[in-house]
């Protein structure tokens, strides 16, 4: 007892010390394989089906840390500020400086790892308000005197950046992400419970469940309005005004940013945030934050740790990825500045990275660029980022700038395509949007594989049969050819032209599913058209017109 009393005197020396963040991190979870029997225990119902349909087995990270080791730490003068199964430990906060060296010495203990001071969180009044470019957007339109370019009774102002990825038709047919659950990891949801665009989620049941993971408290409405203008992108629905690509999708909402400062903690509450959506049993996931400055600049990250393995929100970042769930992360907006380079956990290599663009297809200049570290390109795809239609606050539609934009513009889509081909696992809908990319043949560290073709993504996932489902020619006067194929066969390619017949004939050997078939000298004649043919082993596909 006096060894005790001893103990607790020291660390009543420090009471009035600022308090801190640490992770502290355990070296086992010695009962976990007993576990590993039981997951409805630690993670939901719909989180396991989610791993039985994407045939993703339980792991020990799966496991919750080892609940003597947190009975243990409990004991200490701090606060559990949150578990984390996948990085096997705990945040927590404490004003003991003395206490660290105590919790280091115990034999469970592999590390403990200084996280950042607790800082102030922006005052409800500060955070409500709009940014300044938001006024100006918001001021220029009051003064428009003719209705936008391409504006429709449905898709309103959304317009461009919907019809960029030709997903308008889907909308207007009524896909729209009904029954894909989407979690969004953001700053903050302010104000999105009383605005009338969104007001379809709450009203028809859709918000499941919302989470503050830097407060502590399910309230996420009254923070940063960054994470609504995300969400608007998806969810939104205003026929005329703003429309969301996925607005019948439901979401859960998820706080892991303070607006105010930026340490390393963010990156342990996101993956807290990512843990939670994995038990929660999402679909996709939407992150429109990413780091590379701290404001410790110990902890700010080099471009050699952009390799998509040293950083802890890319680990994370990764291991969502492999529960089966497909993970969207904006590319950055540091293209303007020193840095150029993207974002982490942008680097994650199986994450969809979105970079952003003008309405014209050029990369927005302030949209971060690749190539990875490890010289992986990066971003994956990219979308209208500039001039993108969101939500302000106060229910305004306003035309905002970033990759942060972009990045859930795109995730919609994807939910689209979930809702299309249910049986589809999140890999197979990434690789059919990088598929259908406009920069697909040639990616490169600005745009990646280009602007997807979401109409085309749910032809090359819907279709079972034989089938010819693209073909482009393109700047380097190469035709590019996509087939469906049932099984692995071979197939002929015949070209033709009205005049002159014949002009190529090649035979592939192609593989089950989508394939992108090369014909090589492909020659534009001016008014020229041409016949495409694919000769199956069963069956002819033919587009009738192609113009050079």
């Amino acid at each position: 007892m006096r060894v005790l009393f001893i103990l607790f005197c020291l660390f009543g020396l420090n009471l009035h010390a600022q308090q801190k963040y640490y992770f502290v991190a355990f070296k086992n979870k010695p009962n976990y394989k007993s576990q590993l029997s039981q997951p409805l225990s630690y993670i939901s119902k719909k989180a396991v089906e989610r791993r039985l349909k994407n045939r993703v087995p339980l792991n020990v990270n799966d496991i919750p840390p080892d609940s003597a080791y947190l009975e243990q730490i409990r004991k200490f003068p701090l606060m559990m500020y949150g578990n984390s199964r996948w990085l096997n430990g705990v945040v927590i906060l404490t004003g003991y400086i003395n206490i660290i060296d105590t919790l280091e010495d115990l034999d469970f203990v592999s590390k403990v790892v200084y996280l950042g001071p607790q800082s102030p969180f922006i005052e409800e009044d500060q955070a409500s308000n709009t940014a300044l470019d938001e006024q100006i957007s918001i001021l220029e339109q009051t003064f428009e005197t003719k209705p936008l370019v391409n504006d429709t009774l449905f898709l309103g102002k959304s317009f461009k950046q919907i019809n960029q990825l030709n997903a308008r038709q889907l909308l207007l047919n009524n896909k729209n992400g009904k029954g894909v659950l989407i979690a969004v990891i953001d700053a903050g949801f302010k104000n999105a419970d009383q605005l009338k665009a969104l007001k379809p989620l709450f009203n028809e049941g859709r918000i499941f469940a919302t989470y503050d993971f830097v407060e502590k408290e399910e309230e996420v409405f009254d923070d940063d309005e960054h994470g609504l203008a995300v969400l608007s992108c998806m969810a939104a629905f205003e026929p005329g005004s703003i429309m969301g690509t996925a607005h019948k999708a439901n979401y859960i909402l998820l706080r892991s940013e303070n607006a105010a400062s930026e340490y390393l903690l963010e990156e342990y509450l996101w993956t807290l945030a990512a843990e939670y959506a994995d038990s929660a049993g999402v679909d996709i996931i939407n992150s429109s934050l990413g780091y590379t400055k701290h404001d410790d600049k110990k902890m700010g990250h080099k471009y050699s740790d952009l390799d998509g393995e040293t950083t802890i929100i890319t680990q994370a970042a990764e291991i969502a990825c492999s529960k089966g769930i497909l993970v969207f992360v904006s590319a950055g907006n540091e293209g303007n500045e020193t840095w150029k380079q993207l974002s982490t956990p942008g680097d994650a290599e199986h994450v969809l990275t979105v970079g952003a663009i003008d309405d014209l297809g050029v990369m927005a200049n302030f949209s971060s660029t690749g190539p990875t570290a490890d010289r992986r390109i990066k971003p994956d795809l990219v979308a209208l980022g500039k001039s993108t239609s969101v939500l302000s606050a106060s229910g305004k539609v306003y035309f905002g700038n970033g990759t942060s934009y972009a990045c859930p513009v795109l995730a919609g889509t994807a939910a689209i395509l979930m809702e299309l081909a249910p049986n589809k696992s999140p890999q197979q809908i990434k690789d059919v949007m990088v598929l259908s990319g406009s920069n697909f043949y040639k990616p490169d560290k600005y745009l990646g594989s280009g602007i997807p073709d979401i109409e085309l993504c749910s032809r090359i996932l819907c279709t079972r049969d034989d089938s010819l489902l693209d073909a482009r020619v393109l700047d380097d006067n190469n035709l590019y050819v996509l087939i469906h194929c049932k099984t692995d066969q071979k197939i002929t390619l015949l070209l033709s032209e009205p005049k002159e017949g014949e002009l190529t004939k090649s035979t592939f050997s192609v593989k089950k599913g989508p394939n992108r078939l090369l014909v090589k000298g492909y020659k534009k004649r001016p008014g020229g058209m041409y016949h495409l043919s694919v000769q199956f082993p069963t069956k002819l596909s033919f587009i009738d017109l192609i113009k050079p």
